[in-house]
């Protein structure tokens, strides 16, 4: 499993043509639930977009609505600017792959790429070319006789990615593709889809409720919570901009620290918490005086021991325990009342000496600080 995948292979000699993909005022309804509310999104040719969300929150039913699994009950999905709404699957020109590959047991590997180029009516010597560039593009050219679970996991899941991709679709569909494989391997297979999309080119859509995934894989991520979208951006927007509490949390660690917004003054508010610290911090949006507010602060811009104060609010605080992970480790101090931050540290020089129950500092930057309406 070790290299990457095949960026200069050609698909058969062809060229994938990206479409792109628009929903407008999208909805879903099974029975009483409205499980999709009027989703509309814009997906550019080429384009890779993450749905991302918890269980629940209406990304693979609207990934399965663009695959034309499911059908809206209102509004329209177009595909190259074409409404496809009343269009069964196989007339989207799209190509799916599902969270358990959906590899048939019977077939070989090289029957399984060629199935959907036979079922097009495609000659036999051109499905013979396309399915060799496919194997050749994800690197199993040499497996084209043996049977699924004669493969490993991600041998079948790039087996998957190949078959779908074969018959040169306008978009990739992907259902959490990589779900059903260990953390090392899934992290392999991340980079490897993205290279894969990147040589094909090909408007790609998948759903995971991995943030680091998502993080990893999409040019934009696109969050759901119960039905609708509540923020869409690129990466690094959506993690270090998130628009509300809940994506927040959602995606990656956080801190969260309880206040009341003293005074607000030129844009920038002061925050007193129960801990007896005052913070200036940002003013958030919609936020006023004497609001109950909650301040956000991701761990890795949290500081133990710094060396440099410069800019840094520094707090003491108790050491209440450590979570060693290898690469870092994680720091939880009681900064009093109860109040805990927890500051990531990578372990370029070890373990950290600090026994639990010890005094520690650490530093913060209030400007790295976001401000939210309280949930108390």
């Amino acid at each position: 499993m070790n290299g990457s995948i095949n960026a200069s292979a050609s698909m058969g000699g062809a060229t994938i043509g990206a479409a792109r993909v628009d929903l407008d005022s999208v909805k879903k309804w099974y029975g009483p639930v409205l499980a999709v509310r009027g989703v509309s999104l814009s997906i550019e040719p080429g384009e890779m977009v993450c749905f991302l969300g918890p269980s629940g929150c209406g990304k693979t039913t609207t990934l399965r609505m663009i695959a034309g699994l499911e059908t809206p009950d209102e509004g329209e999905i177009r595909i190259g600017g074409e409404a496809v709404n009343r269009l069964p699957p196989w007339k989207r020109n799209v190509g799916m792959v599902f969270q358990n590959y959906a590899l048939f047991p019977h077939m070989t590997v090289a029957e399984n790429i060629a199935f959907g180029l036979n079922m097009r009516g495609t000659s036999g010597s051109e499905v013979r070319a396309k399915v060799e560039a496919a194997m050749a593009q994800v690197r199993l050219a040499d497996y084209g006789d043996r049977r699924p679970s004669q493969l490993s996991g991600g041998q079948r899941q790039r087996i998957a990615l190949a078959r779908a991709i074969v018959t040169r679709p306008n978009v990739l569909l992907l259902d959490e593709p990589l779900a059903a494989l260990d953390k090392k391997l899934r992290e392999q297979m991340q980079v490897e889809i993205k290279q894969l999309q990147r040589a094909v080119g090909i408007t790609t859509v998948f759903v995971t409720h991995d943030q680091e995934e998502a993080l990893t894989l999409a040019d934009r991520i696109v969050v759901m919570e119960e039905g609708r979208i509540v923020q869409i951006g690129a990466p690094s927007d959506v993690y270090e901009r998130p628009k509300s509490r809940f994506v927040s949390d959602f995606i990656g660690y956080t801190n969260a620290v309880s206040g009341k917004v003293e005074a607000i003054t030129a844009g920038r508010a002061r925050v007193s918490t129960a801990s007896g610290h005052a913070f200036e911090v940002p003013a958030g949006e919609g936020i006023s005086a004497g609001d109950r507010v909650d301040l956000v602060i991701r761990p890795e811009k949290v500081v133990v021991d710094p060396a440099n104060t410069d800019g840094l609010m520094v707090l003491d605080g108790t050491l209440v325990h450590t979570v060693y992970t290898g690469a870092v480790t994680y720091s939880h101090v009681d900064i009093g009342a109860g109040d805990v931050l927890i500051a990531m540290s990578p372990n370029a020089h070890g373990e950290a000496a600090t026994a639990p129950g010890g005094r520690l500092r650490i530093g913060l930057r209030p400007d790295t600080m976001l401000m939210f309406p309280s949930r108390g």
